[in-house]
């Protein structure tokens, strides 16, 4: 793009530092949503894996009283 010999650019103005902080501030919002959704996934995942290990328990302490019911 040819620029005229006379062109002088726009000053900075309040409204361009006003773009600038609301730019800032979406994406900081966006990194605290992004954030928090990973949070809530890991507490899902430690929640399923404690029902798991606690009914894998479970299972072997039920076994454990059958065989011994078996052997007595």
């Amino acid at each position: 793009m040819k620029k005229e010999p006379n062109y002088i650019p726009r000053s900075i103005r309040l409204a361009d530092v006003f773009v600038v902080f609301a730019g800032f501030f979406h994406n900081l919002i966006t990194a605290f949503h992004v954030f928090s959704d990973e949070i809530l996934e890991l507490a899902k995942y430690n929640a399923i894996r404690k029902n798991e290990v606690n009914q894998a328990w479970e299972d072997f302490t039920i076994d454990l009283e059958t065989m011994e019911d078996n052997n007595g």
